[in-house]
């Protein structure tokens, strides 16, 4: 199955798409899978295997829709009429089971939740071993990351600038319990080699962290 998927999906498993959503995209006969990769007001972006496309919702997902949340966001994967937008924009009909969730309340007095991104994988989150180090900005980090779902992995840049690394990795180990730790330096040829392992085709990944970090 996953050669097949190589075959026909070669550019969409750039993008993250694994076997998991293409089996639920085959129940959808006459819909294309794609994954929405902008949102603009009601207007998104979507990836497909042959390029990008402009999609609005159709007027039966309104009426479906209970709240905000039910409405396509950046990283879902869609089920689209076309795959083409020459002729008019295309339309999405369905959105696939999300496998992870980052969720914020929603601006206003309302009380509503808007989801930020979905389907994310892995989150590295990036912190820095000189002024940036917060123990309790990496543990709210690492709430946010257990609660959508997605698997979080702590990258300890800029350790060439730390004076006591042993202590600080101590601290860390103590607040991040099944999560991976690396140690990085952007100093070092080589710095980013332990990042690596963790990308692969069909599979999505995400960086937060501060300003300044290291992230790039």
């Amino acid at each position: 199955m996953k050669n097949n998927i190589s075959i026909k999906y070669n550019n969409l498993m750039k993008y993250g798409l694994s076997e998991r959503f293409v089996q639920e995209a085959s129940l959808y006969e006459g819909l294309h899978i794609g994954r929405v990769t902008e949102q603009h007001r009601d207007l998104y972006r979507v990836a497909v295997e042959h390029g990008e496309l402009h999609a609005g919702v159709s007027g039966n997902f309104i009426y479906r829709a209970n709240d905000n949340s039910d409405f396509p966001a950046v990283g879902d994967w869609v089920m689209i009429d076309r795959t083409d937008d020459r002729t008019g924009n295309a339309v999405i009909h369905q959105i696939l089971r999300r496998k992870s969730v980052f969720e914020r309340k929603a601006a206003g007095t309302g009380g509503g939740i808007q989801v930020v991104a979905a389907n994310i994988d892995i989150i590295f989150i990036c912190m820095s071993l000189n002024a940036d180090f917060n123990l309790r900005r990496l543990e709210r980090y690492l709430s946010i990351a257990w609660d959508s779902m997605a698997t979080p992995v702590i990258v300890l840049t800029k350790s060439d600038l730390c004076d006591d690394l042993d202590q600080r990795l101590c601290s860390v180990s103590k607040v991040s319990v099944g999560a991976d730790v690396l140690v990085c330096s952007g100093v070092e040829e080589n710095g980013y080699d332990q990042v690596l392992p963790y990308i692969e085709a069909g599979r999505t990944i995400a960086f937060i962290g501060s300003s300044g970090v290291g992230k790039s």
